[in-house]
């Protein structure tokens, strides 16, 4: 396990920089996203990866971990910057590792101290889904991947064209969606 690097709470994570927009808002992200510093993030690659976060002050915090999902990188400088390890994450993320009625006290903290270790994702009941992003188009396409299960990260994803076909009706369009 690595040593204890701050911990702040994130105020800004609508979706962040790994493209996941409102997703982050439900089941099974909601309350389980934030932001890590570059070290973490390696330029979108750490996107997705969780890892599970408890806080070491024994008065507050209680001796549960918090399994976070990587949803942005937090701002170089400060305790982001110099190539320092740092978790900034959402509200609720922080307020679960609290003792029972103290989430709001421990929040007010700012900084913490914690220990952290990658863990398998898990999506209950999700399968891997494919989103194809606004703005894509014949010449350019970006998919946002989600509901990964486990440790492992992608390390490439391959495409493979398949001959066009035009259909000649609706009724045709219709029964090849349908059937």
């Amino acid at each position: 396990m690595p040593s204890a690097p701050p911990f702040t709470r994130s105020t800004d994570t609508p979706g962040g920089a790994c493209g996941y927009g409102t997703l982050v808002d439900v089941v099974p992200m909601k309350a389980r996203v934030g932001s890590v510093s570059p070290v973490l993030f390696k330029g979108g690659e750490g996107c997705g990866a969780c890892y599970k976060v408890r806080c070491l002050d024994h008065g507050i915090c209680s001796r549960r971990a918090v399994t976070v999902i990587v949803t942005d990188e937090c701002p170089g400088g400060g305790p982001c910057g110099g190539g320092n390890t740092h978790f900034d994450l959402s509200g609720a993320a922080f307020s679960r590792m609290a003792v029972a009625g103290a989430g709001a006290h421990l929040r007010d903290r700012g900084q913490l101290k914690v220990i952290y270790r990658r863990t398998a994702c898990k999506y209950g009941g999700k399968n891997i889904a494919f989103h194809v992003n606004e703005g894509s188009t014949s010449f350019w396409l970006s998919v946002l991947v989600e509901f990964e299960d486990g440790e492992g990260d992608i390390g490439s994803m391959q495409l493979k064209q398949v001959p066009i076909r035009f259909l000649s009706s609706l009724f045709t369009l219709v029964h090849c969606l349908f059937s």
